[in-house]
């Protein structure tokens, strides 16, 4: 396996070639054919990772954590591929070259139309096996394939999925090889579509999008954005890496990777709180909820056990096993205490910092349960005196119920690092995200940049979408609770 030139890093870290060599009983020399090639052998991984926790240091900085090498694999893992038509075929290709650097045993099935884009031959290459593309074969159907490929996998991808597979799920049609296993499967599916605007968003499309999503079928659902046709809107193929980690992480929820999170209770707050003046007047924030919701449909998918906590949003509701809505931020802060023992809680929304209370110079009396009208009497002047709301994230960790691993997020506009650091000391948290919204790019956005802080180190994690962050947060959750 590759590990993008890091392996003589990696050994350095260890000890050196000579300490390597002595902990894993074999001759230096082995070592350095190790770093001058940039592979480590399959049957020595285990070992080094066992090295690695002897000496209490993590590695995984040093090793591309999407790589199921990576990860204890309770058995061998299986996914099929449906590739089918549309002019987006050719990022499953990304797809294959991602999941032939893990461990999994790959199936492809292309439909009639997607070998318009992208040839089975091609397909054949990079997978290294036979692309299966036909229902009716001789060849294929005297080993009854149809059958085999639809048992076989724990998970079947869909990528591109198009409008027409999609109905022809949704209703049961079964006139190709592709929609034929789709019906004999009862494994888990997972559809990532692209199509044109307009066709996504078609009665039908997404008539048929709700009965899949009602039968349990999982989607990575299209972005927006320019096409290939010269429209834009709703409908691109989402990020070849997002699909990835999005069927690792279903893997993960199946208990065929080590999966540290399955069953484990977290409390995830989410979006902004609202801070009443009178019945139409408010305070509040730009956040969306996008981060929080993404983090807790993660870990949701990974089998934990989610309570969501969540203000004021208007974006689609996460499947998660409970979720709360409240408005102010004495509201979250009595909710998450009620939700209380967790095993972890990730305090992700933007919660106000002060009520303000109207108040008037001349003493007069405000009524702010009416709404304030404008002052007349111009010797009157009308100013706020602010109330500091409860301090969720620093309760939360200094109470005798703390969660075993406490998460906060810091929205900083300067001093990123530093202020998320004296944040992470003060409130006596285990990790914070942190990330510069000066210039408001992330609120309501689906990307993100972030550092993950801890007492000892800082991860700087490029912009990347939402969802790619909570994979990869997740991923940390789980490993430390190893």
């Amino acid at each position: 396996m590759t590990l993008d030139n890091k392996i003589s890093n990696l050994i350095s870290l260890l000890g050196g070639t000579g300490q390597v060599a002595h902990h894993l009983n074999i001759k230096s020399s082995a070592i350095s054919n190790w770093k001058k090639l940039n592979k480590i052998p399959k049957n020595k991984y285990n070992s080094l990772i066992e090295l690695s926790n002897h000496l209490n240091i993590d590695i995984n900085s040093f090793l591309n954590t999407n790589n199921l090498n990576t990860m204890n694999l309770n058995k061998n893992i299986n996914v099929l591929l449906i590739i089918c038509g549309g002019i987006a075929a050719y990022k499953s290709l990304e797809i294959i070259r991602l999941i032939k650097k893990t461990e999994i045993d790959l199936d492809i099935v292309m439909t009639k139309s997607a070998q318009q884009f992208i040839t089975p031959l091609l397909v054949t290459s990079l997978n290294g096996k036979k692309c299966y593309v036909e229902l009716f074969s001789v060849e294929d159907e005297s080993k009854m394939n149809h059958i085999h490929l639809a048992r076989k996998p724990d998970v079947i991808l869909i990528s591109p999925a198009t409008a027409n597979i999609m109905a022809k799920l949704a209703c049961g049609i079964a006139d190709d090889l592709a929609s034929t296993l789709l019906l004999a499967t009862d494994s888990k599916i997972i559809l990532a579509p692209s199509m044109n605007p307009i066709m996504w968003n078609n009665i039908a499309t997404q008539a048929n999008y709700q009965t899949l999503v009602n039968r349990g079928v999982h989607f990575v659902d299209p972005e927006k954005g320019d096409m290939a046709c010269g429209e834009s809107g709703t409908g691109r193929l989402a990020e070849p890496k997002l699909i990835f980690n999005t069927l690792l992480s279903h893997l993960k929820k199946k208990n065929v990777l080590n999966n540290n999170l399955d069953g484990i209770s977290v409390i995830v707050t989410a979006g902004p709180t609202i801070e009443d003046i009178d019945p139409v007047r408010f305070v509040s924030n730009k956040s969306s909820g996008k981060q929080g919701f993404s983090i807790a449909s993660e870990l949701a998918d990974r089998g934990a056990l989610v309570t969501l906590i969540t203000g004021p949003v208007s974006i689609p509701l996460p499947k998660v096993n409970k979720i709360i809505h409240v408005k102010s931020a004495q509201e979250m802060f009595d909710k998450t205490f009620s939700e209380l023992p967790t095993t972890i809680i990730i305090c992700a929304a933007a919660v106000a910092d002060w009520k303000l209370i109207p108040e008037l110079n001349n003493s007069i009396i405000i009524d702010n349960n009416n709404k304030i009208k404008k002052l007349k009497n111009n010797n009157s002047i009308l100013t706020f005196k602010t109330i500091e709301n409860p301090d969720i994230l620093a309760s939360v960790a200094q109470t005798k119920e703390r969660p075993k691993l406490v998460i906060g997020f810091s929205a900083e506009t300067e001093n990123i690092i530093n202020n998320a650091k004296q944040k992470l000391i003060s409130k006596k948290i285990d990790l914070i995200i942190a990330n510069d919204v000066s210039e408001n790019k992330v609120f309501g956005s689906d990307y993100n940049k972030v550092f993950l802080i801890d007492k000892d180190s800082c991860e700087e994690w490029d912009s990347q979408n939402k969802k790619n962050i909570a994979f990869k947060l997740a991923d940390k959750i789980n490993n430390l609770l190893s």
